[in-house]
Formats: C-alpha cells, sequence, structure tokens
C-alpha cells in the first residue's frame, strides 16, 4: 500500500458549509493553526455525522496522523495546551493516545483521541490492527473546516469496524446497546458514497470480498433486527482477517476480563481510570469562612471528574476512623455538658492568648489531628497514583491557625500537666507529618460580602456573623511555605471566578 500524499486544505469545498459550523472552543481553534503551520498530515477518521458536537465539545475529537507527523503533532498539541493521559490500569492500545484541554471560556475539558495506527475489533479490546491509515488520508475534503475521509473511505472502514464488533456474541452485545446510532450513521455515509468505488475499496482491505459479499454486509448492518446475520458475516470476516489479529485468544481474553474488571470497579467508587501523564496533585482551597470554598471546589471537581480520576475531600471535617468513631458519638451530648468547651469557644483572641485548654478539648484536637492525618495520608497515595485531589480547607504550618496545630511551644511551656503536654505534642507531631499541598487557592472576599453570604445559607444552626468575625484573621493568616499559592478574589461573578480557578488549576497539573 503507498503512502498518503494529503491534499492540501486550500481550494478544497467544504462539505459542511451548508450548515452552521460550531463555535471552536478556543484549544482547537490554536490546534488547527499550529498543525497547519507545522504541514501535519491528519484528519478527523471517524464518526464525522457528528462532527460538530466534537467540534463543540460535546464529544471526542478522533485525529489520525500520519506517523511521519507524529512529533510536530506533538509540539502543536502542546502548544495549543493539550496534556496526554494514560490509564492507571495500563488499558490503553498501541499507537492510540488521549489528551485533554480546558476550554476556559465553558469551563470544560476538551478531549482528543489521537491514533497513528487504527485498532479495532470489539468495543474493549480492540484485537485487530487495522492498515487502513493510508486510505483515510489520501484523499480527503473539509467539513466544517476539518479534513474529514472521502465518504468512500470513511464508509469502507465503518463497515469494516462494525462488522468486526460483530465476530462474536459477547461482542455483539455490546455493539447492539445503541444500535440505532450505528444505522443513523450508515445511511448518512451511504448518501454520500459511491458504492462501487466503497466497494473496491473494501476489497482492498478484505481480499476476496466481492461486491456481493460487500453488500450483504451493509445490508445486515443498516437492519437493527439482523443482529443473528450480522453475528455469522461479522465471524466469517474475522476468519477472513485473522492474520491481522494483534492479540491472540488466550491474550484477548485475559485483555477483556481485565477492561471489565475496570468498568465494574468504576461504577462501584465512581472513580475513573484515566489520570494526566505528569501524575496526580493536591488542590487545597482555603480561606476565610463564606469565601466560596465548598463551592469552586465543587465546580473544579466537576470539571475535572468529567475526563479525569478526581477525589473530593474535606480537610476541615475529616471523616472518622476507629480511633474516634466512639468519641464522636458522645460530642452532642458533650456540647450540651460543657458549653464554654466547643471549638469555636477557643477562636477567640483572648483564649488562645491565654493559652487555657482542658483535657477535652486536648483530647478532641489528638483525635482530629488524627482523623485529619489519615485523610491526607490515603490523599496523597492517591495523588501519588494520579488521581487530582480537590480538598476544602487545608492545614498550614502557621500554628494557631484553622486546621493547623493548635498548640505552639509557648502553649508546652506553660502546660502544667504532663499527661496534658504529652497529647500537645502528639497532636504536633501529627500536623508536621501531614503532607503537604501542591497547590493552594487562597480565597478572599470583603467582610461584608463573606457576612452576606453567611447569611444566605441553609444551615441547621442559622447565620452566625460573629462567627465569621470572629474566625477572620485565624483562616486569613496561614501560610503554606514552599507551595505555590494563587490568591483568589471571589467577590466577581461565580461563573467568572470558577474559570479563573480552573485555569490557575490546569496550568499547574
Amino acid at each position: 500500500m503507498s503512502e498518503p500524499s494529503v491534499l492540501p486544505a486550500v481550494g478544497l469545498r467544504d462539505a459542511g458549509a451548508a450548515e452552521a459550523t460550531p463555535p471552536l472552543p478556543a484549544p482547537l481553534v490554536t490546534l488547527r493553526v499550529a498543525l497547519e503551520r507545522l504541514g501535519v498530515r491528519y484528519c478527523h477518521w471517524k464518526s464525522n455525522i457528528r462532527l460538530s458536537r466534537a467540534l463543540s465539545g460535546m464529544e471526542d475529537i478522533d485525529l489520525l496522523v500520519h506517523r511521519e507527523d507524529a512529533c510536530h503533532f506533538q509540539a502543536a498539541l502542546a502548544e495549543a495546551g493539550f496534556r496526554r493521559t494514560t490509564s492507571r490500569a495500563g488499558l490503553g492500545h498501541p499507537g492510540v493516545f488521549h489528551a485533554l484541554a480546558l476550554d476556559e471560556a465553558s469551563g470544560r475539558l476538551v478531549h482528543l483521541h489521537a491514533y497513528v495506527q487504527i485498532v479495532g475489533g470489539d468495543s474493549l479490546v480492540k484485537s485487530y490492527r487495522l492498515p487502513v491509515e493510508a486510505i483515510l488520508l489520501s484523499d480527503h475534503r473539509l467539513l466544517h473546516g476539518w479534513p474529514v475521509p472521502s465518504p468512500e473511505a470513511e464508509l469502507a472502514v465503518f463497515v469494516l469496524r462494525v462488522a468486526l464488533k460483530h465476530a462474536g456474541p459477547v461482542e455483539a452485545a455490546l455493539a447492539n446497546r445503541d444500535y440505532g446510532g450505528t444505522v443513523e450513521e450508515l445511511a448518512w455515509l451511504r448518501a454520500q458514497a459511491d458504492e462501487a468505488r466503497t466497494a473496491r475499496l473494501f476489497a482492498t482491505l478484505v481480499p476476496g470480498v466481492g461486491p456481493e459479499r460487500f453488500a450483504s454486509l451493509m445490508a445486515a448492518i443498516g437492519q437493527e433486527q439482523a443482529l443473528g446475520r450480522r453475528i455469522m458475516l461479522g465471524m466469517r470476516l474475522a476468519w477472513s482477517l485473522r492474520g491481522l489479529r494483534r492479540l491472540g485468544a488466550v491474550a484477548a481474553l485475559r485483555s477483556r476480563l481485565q477492561r471489565v474488571a475496570s468498568l465494574a470497579m468504576r461504577r462501584v467508587t465512581g472513580r475513573r481510570d484515566t489520570v494526566l501523564e505528569t501524575g496526580g496533585a493536591i488542590v487545597a482551597l482555603v480561606g476565610p469562612k463564606a469565601t466560596g470554598k465548598s463551592t469552586l471546589g465543587t465546580g473544579i471537581a466537576r470539571c475535572l471528574a468529567s475526563q479525569l480520576d478526581v477525589v473530593r475531600i474535606h480537610a476541615g471535617k475529616p471523616p472518622a476512623t476507629i480511633l474516634s468513631a466512639a468519641p464522636r458519638i458522645l460530642l452532642p451530648l458533650a456540647r450540651k455538658l460543657f458549653p464554654d468547651e466547643r471549638p469555636s469557644a477557643y477562636d477567640s483572641e483572648e483564649r488562645r492568648r491565654d493559652r487555657r485548654f482542658s483535657m477535652l478539648y486536648v483530647l478532641r484536637m489528638v483525635l482530629l489531628a488524627y482523623d485529619r492525618s489519615t485523610l491526607l495520608r490515603r490523599s496523597r497515595r492517591a495523588a501519588a497514583a494520579g488521581a487530582i485531589v480537590v480538598s476544602d480547607r487545608y492545614p498550614s504550618e502557621t500554628e494557631g491557625a484553622i486546621d493547623a496545630s493548635c498548640f505552639d511551644h509557648a502553649a508546652l511551656d506553660a502546660c502544667r500537666s504532663p499527661l496534658k503536654r504529652r497529647l500537645m505534642q502528639i497532636e504536633r507531631r501529627l500536623h508536621a507529618s501531614m503532607p503537604r499541598p501542591h497547590l493552594v487557592l487562597k480565597l478572599e472576599a470583603p467582610m461584608e460580602t463573606a457576612i452576606r453570604r453567611d447569611a444566605e445559607r441553609s444551615k441547621p444552626e442559622g447565620p452566625d456573623a460573629a462567627a465569621v468575625v470572629r474566625r477572620w484573621r485565624l483562616e486569613t493568616h496561614a501560610e503554606f511555605p514552599g507551595t505555590p499559592v494563587v490568591v483568589l478574589r471571589t467577590d466577581a461573578p461565580l461563573d467568572e471566578t470558577l474559570r479563573t480557578a480552573l485555569r490557575e488549576v490546569w496550568c499547574r497539573l
């Protein structure tokens, strides 16, 4: 098969000119310009019936790239702000990779699926290496301003792909979960393609398959009820192409079981297998009460979790551990019996300055430090495995600040109880051993804005303006030496603030 000679885009008629071309996300605009400047040979090779949705960022973008231009393609991706991803469980396919970029205007991730070689087969394993790149790249047209294969080439490869997805009952069951879209795409391609030329192209892909057999394949694919015939024809085609298998039967079965197990685990845990190649990170949102930590954290996590493995935690209120579970049950009773020992009672500057800490308060702070340390150690492991951990609040290295160690050296010196002093030292060690975040978003808003937001919250205890004022100093002077800190004003409209936060996070991942 000869190497493709890709036609220049200049002078080609745009087959989508009669339709409204969707506004491109900024990363795609930059990418297309870079690809043209670098002379990269590529096309959007499949599912072009939905190309407008892909270009608007609603679906994956599937680009086939000439192998000789792969390095230039990588440079164009970097220029457009795309980050390559990988499968944590090693479930990728050779010659195929994924990349993501943030579209700041919409606050969504743009998902690009790049192919240097085409693999196909069932929906999970892709057992066949299909040498169709030359056919797809050698003759193209423009659709919505992007190069796509000729209708005949796309139709021939489409029939081949769909038929191989019916090479067995399990594969067919996966391919027929939503088969109406397949029938629709076939009709869309047939309306544009010359079927005689398509049959000739198909014969070059599968030697020995004449026009009659190709027509039978298209007829079976085009009838949703013809499942049995599709399976029979698919098995015959798979036998004809057995020399193109990249995985043997045993290896394919092992890969299928691994992928099914990964899908099942995702359903149980709600977490994705996809992570950035640059690794994971812990992103902490800190700042005074009612400055929008939870709201922004939820928005950041929702955007990133659309494509990546994301873990959401609240370091200010860590879940109970075995050590603290029983004492927590007694907390409501303790609040009633000892109202002056609530943590909020120690927020006052006078009480902290006097360093008057009861044994009950010291015990509670030790248990809280233990719970927090356990949560953050788990978070560090998740980040090391590639997850992006988004934390509401985070302990700083400033003693006395909210969520930090409560007991400084002066408190230890002032303590007369050996047991209490020992517990204070344990609390300090626990905080000293906690992992530091990779990025801190320090949120700021005027005091009056925070008080107004607190009054608008729906909380069981109701608004507490005094608490906002009381905790303001404790929550604003936290320091995170050695960690990148980005200060964000949150008194702007939420959408604008969220876009800014996403940009700051994405550029540092």
